[in-house]
């Protein structure tokens, strides 16, 4: 991928990004004038432009990004952007890679579950304490927290079965690592660029095999979020994992 469309795809983000934001704060403003003062057409006509310049920035965010995404998995897979490996991971590892960590997601979503629980019970606690007694309000509580418990561990347990049922759709996987950039997959994951950082990548023991984990923190400003992934790695893989490590640690 050459460098002008990078720079190029960059500058078009960044510019519909910046429209994004004008449409919403319009948006709002106009929301607030027209609460504590009267509706006008000058003030909803703001508003709905406002309305429109944001779903449509918005979109085309989406389809830019897609289609960059997209022109980087086929210039690796095509040789024009520099990988330096690429793995192929074999049917029978990467079944036991899905199936293991399929019941390691299951285990974790009590996890969840106890978070979602705990979180919702000491809301409804709070928001309850001049209301009720304090016995009404400890019962509350607690059949919030048992509700909230449950919907939580089956939302993680939901989300671990639909990974699970996508991933082991796949016979094999394919992993392209290159400069600033992963393909997992033919999903590309951006390490090293505009608004993405690789923050840890480190090689370690999991479900019965050798892994790569890596976390990836994306945003501007304080606005940031970020993702984790898991990747098997084949057994006779292990020289060329190090010097992986040696280099993405090193852009961390």
């Amino acid at each position: 991928m050459k460098a002008t469309k990078k720079s190029h795809f960059t500058l078009l983000i960044v510019g519909f990004t910046l429209l994004m934001i004008a449409g919403l704060s319009a948006c709002i403003i106009m929301l607030i004038l027209m609460s504590v003062d009267e509706v006008s057409f000058d003030k909803g006509f703001i508003f709905f432009l406002g309305l429109t310049v944001t779903v449509i920035s918005l979109r085309i965010i989406i389809k830019q990004n897609q289609s960059y995404s997209q022109q980087r998995v086929d210039a690796a897979m095509n040789g024009d952007e520099a990988v330096f490996t690429q793995w192929e991971i074999s049917k029978a590892q990467w079944t036991s890679f899905c199936k293991s960590k399929y019941e390691f997601d299951l285990k974790e979503s009590s996890g969840y579950g106890w978070a979602a629980a705990c979180l919702m019970g000491l809301v409804s606690g709070f928001s309850l304490w001049d209301r009720l007694d304090l016995d009404q309000i400890v019962a509350f509580t607690l059949l919030t927290a048992v509700f909230f418990f449950f919907i939580g561990k089956y939302v993680a347990g939901l989300k671990a079965r639909s990974d699970f049922k996508r991933q082991s759709q796949l016979e094999v996987a394919d992993i392209h690592f290159a400069k600033s950039s992963i393909i997992f997959n033919s999903r590309l994951i951006l390490i090293n660029e505009f608004g993405y950082r690789l923050k840890h990548f480190s090689l370690q023991d999991r479900f019965n095999m050798k892994v790569i984990i890596f976390t990836v923190e994306y945003g501007i400003g304080n606005r940031k979020s970020s993702n984790s992934y898991t990747i098997p790695m084949p057994a006779d893989k292990m020289e060329e994992a190090n010097k992986l490590s040696s280099y993405y640690n090193g852009i961390a």
